[in-house]
């Protein structure tokens, strides 16, 4: 079970993009280590590593670390999405960063690439919103046709995404929810957001399973049991929950 602490930074979390010349304190940094040893993976069977460094911006960043599957990326995006939200109620402002770049200075596990890097400290702005009307996202019925599933899912249509792209596509068969990624368009695969993609399907997921268990669900498993996907989507995974 996630912390149902996260459930409501959902409706007020943004993107923060000017941050004070202050670095992190011991404190505070010490808070960012515990939370991120305090993160539940989607897929257990999938390691991850997270690092705490600094940009030469001087601003905080942790690197995420990961196998090269899109299980893998979108597992690691699941955990960081937690450490996102739980970072926006310890009043730290957060920004997906680098567009999957690799930094040139990051030293990979053994077995694992560089993912996705996630910039923190505290904020030159507001780090929040009013609430979701001030989101910029894609209608519900886009990203489910699912009756109950878009009574649930308001949380997963305001997850943040590269370039807003919003890849997920959920279809539910009682308890089983079998999700999708979008593929990307042309200008986008010149761009390399494939990868990222497959993290941001991990973000969605988070907010997906923290809306299941706040409706009073619960997730059983998360496997791989592949479906033939809608038009324009590839399969990612399946859930299995209480839902029937």
């Amino acid at each position: 079970m996630l912390n149902p602490a996260l459930y409501s930074a959902i409706f007020q979390r943004k993107s923060v993009r000017q941050y004070a010349p202050e670095p992190l304190s011991e404190e505070q940094a010490a808070r960012v280590e515990q939370t991120m040893g305090e993160l539940v993976p989607l897929l257990p069977e999938l390691p991850y590593f997270l690092e705490l460094g600094t940009g030469k911006d001087g601003v905080a960043r942790v690197y995420g670390y990961c196998g090269n599957t899109p299980q893998a990326r979108a597992n690691l995006g699941f955990a960081l999405q937690q450490l996102d939200l739980a970072l926006h109620l310890q009043g730290l402002g957060r920004l997906w960063y680098g567009f999957g770049r690799e930094p040139k200075d990051v030293n990979p596990p053994p077995g694992m690439k560089y993912a996705i890097c996630l910039k923190l400290g505290n904020a030159a702005e507001e780090i929040g919103r009013a609430g979701p009307e001030e989101f910029n996202r894609k209608a519900i019925a886009d990203i489910t046709a699912d009756a109950g599933l878009q009574a649930l899912f308001e949380p997963v249509r305001l997850a943040p995404s590269a370039m807003n792209y919003q890849p997920w596509y959920f279809t539910r068969e009682g308890g089983r929810l079998d999700v999708f990624c979008k593929n990307p368009v042309p200008v986008l695969k010149l761009l390399g957001t494939g990868s990222m993609n497959q993290v941001d399907i991990g973000i969605g997921l988070c907010h997906a399973v923290l809306a299941l268990e706040h409706a009073g669900y619960t997730l059983n498993s998360a496997e791989t049991a592949p479906v033939d996907p809608p038009k324009g989507y590839y399969y990612m995974l399946t859930l299995r929950s209480s839902m029937t």
